[in-house]
């Protein structure tokens, strides 16, 4: 098919529902009811549609505790921007300790023993070329701050903090505006630290911060619970190919986000799926949204939270005996992105009337000259991202990890984590994309697998040198010592 659209009525009935649910946290009724939303409109289809019930251990903010996270110093409450997912818990009463101001990339945390450290973080400008490599090396990426990475790193200290006896931390903020800040749910990929943490920003980090120079008391509330019955569904079905069947094409989003972009990626596969079952392809193609990609350690040890399907269902994959062979896959996250930034002159956040930068992955030279040729979203030549030793950055990450071929859009505007609403997407340009992707589909569709490429794997000496020049570039981008 040459030409095909979104009709855009539709596409803004889905960002009314997803802003109805507000943030789908994994595990949570509003994240089951988007799952639920998606397999009705693909049973609609007539596809059949299987379920994985994946078990964990929930960590959420006791619902039925409104004070339930709190901070007070010296008769003044201030602003928790957001707290640390999984981090821990002070139980309804709370914890009121003295606090510790710890300084430097690497903090001492027996310092602030039996205490309540504050460590600064910064949200500078990240060299994001250190991370994401592009394929024409004349477009490469730029500087640009990205929250996700420092508040990464700053929570890799907790599990120190816990055994050196620090009872709950306090991140300062720096280099980002309060309204950036806000409900940023940051970070997600870390296992439960079982240690209290928040963030504060704005006027109130300066206060925190000062505070803990005096060495001041504080009370701080967490109130957190942990469900040991947590669940989450991730949804799959296949389209039968009508020639290649034992070929497959697997095509992705995850089904947990906090707001209209992250994730809204279902449009999409709602979207193909229709095309695909009113003209299947020559391959089978098999839909996943999978579940858990906001709490990757429940579902697996290794890659984002597409690996635990990988793990659970070789036969549409693998290509052992008997086993389909995936040739290729599509991974659609964040479709629509608006671009937002602070201001430092005038101390405001918000939209700068462009489209985020595309982050956009192909893993061969091939699915590269295809993107080239077919992706149609914002009047420019595409900037084409390449996976490295160290990261792909998305649910595109398992497949690369497999060797599975695939193009991905996980574009990382500054809000992206954020539960807070906002005017995050432009509806044209989502339609754009997801037309993109059909073409893409239907392209590869037709192309025989030697020439959609092979993966080129790294080795584990190349993935911890990667690694190193990593750590090295957050430590001294990340943390700010003054």
């Amino acid at each position: 098919m040459e030409f095909f659209a979104v009709d855009h009525d539709t596409i803004r009935a889905e960002l009314m529902y997803l802003e109805s649910l507000g943030s789908r946290i994994s595990g949570s009724k509003s994240h089951d009811q988007l799952v639920e939303h998606v397999k009705q409109q693909w049973a609609d289809f007539g596809m059949r549609v299987h379920e994985d019930v994946l078990h964990f251990d929930r960590w959420s903010m006791a619902a039925e505790n409104p004070d339930g996270l709190r901070l007070k110093i010296d008769g003044r409450d201030i602003a928790i921007s957001s707290v640390f997912p999984y981090s821990g818990t002070t139980g309804p009463l709370g914890t009121e300790k003295q606090l510790y101001r710890l300084r430097g990339p690497i903090p001492r945390w027996s310092k602030a023993r039996g205490g309540i450290a504050v460590v600064e973080v910064r949200n500078r400008e990240f060299p994001f070329d250190a991370a994401v490599k592009t394929w024409d090396r004349a477009r490469a990426w730029g500087k640009t701050p990205m929250p996700l990475l420092p508040a990464t790193f700053a929570g890799l200290g907790l599990a120190r903090a816990r055994r050196a006896g620090v009872e709950a931390v306090i991140f300062a903020w720096r280099g980002i505006s309060t309204c950036n800040a806000k409900g940023q749910y940051l970070p997600f990929t870390l296992p439960y630290q079982n240690i209290p943490a928040v963030f504060v920003a704005g006027d109130d980090a300066d206060f925190v911060l000062d505070a803990a120079s005096l060495g001041r008391q504080a009370m701080l509330i967490v109130d957190a619970v942990i469900d040991r019955d947590g669940t989450m569904r991730t949804i799959w079905a296949a389209v039968e190919g009508n020639s290649a069947a034992h070929e497959t094409v697997l095509v992705v989003s995850h089904s947990d986000g906090t707001n209209i972009v992250e994730e809204n990626g279902h449009i999409g596969l709602v979207e193909l799926a229709r095309l695909v079952v009113a003209q299947p392809l020559a391959r089978t193609v098999i839909f996943v949204l999978t579940a858990g990609h906001l709490r990757i350690p429940a579902v697996t040890d290794y890659g984002q939270a597409t690996s635990r399907w990988l793990r659970d269902h070789p036969q549409w994959w693998a290509g052992g005996p008997g086993d389909r062979h995936a040739v290729a896959g599509l991974v659609i996250e964040h479709l629509g992105a608006r671009e937002y930034r602070d201001n430092p002159l005038k101390n405001t956040y918000g939209p700068t009337g462009n489209p985020a930068p595309e982050l956009l992955y192909a893993s061969t030279a091939q699915l590269t000259a295809l993107i080239e040729s077919e992706w149609r979203t914002t009047g420019q030549a595409p900037r084409v991202s390449a996976p490295n030793a160290l990261i792909q950055f998305g649910e595109g990450q398992p497949l690369y990890l497999k060797g599975i071929p695939n193009i991905a859009l996980v574009t990382v505007p500054q809000y992206l984590l954020s539960i807070e609403p906002g005017d995050y997407v432009d509806v044209a340009l989502l339609d754009r994309q997801v037309s993109s992707f059909a073409r893409l589909l239907q392209r590869i569709d037709t192309m025989p697998s030697n020439e959609i490429g092979t993966v080129k794997m790294t080795t584990p000496l190349a993935k911890a040198a990667a690694a190193l020049r990593a750590i090295g570039i957050l430590a001294g981008s990340s943390l700010h010592c003054r």
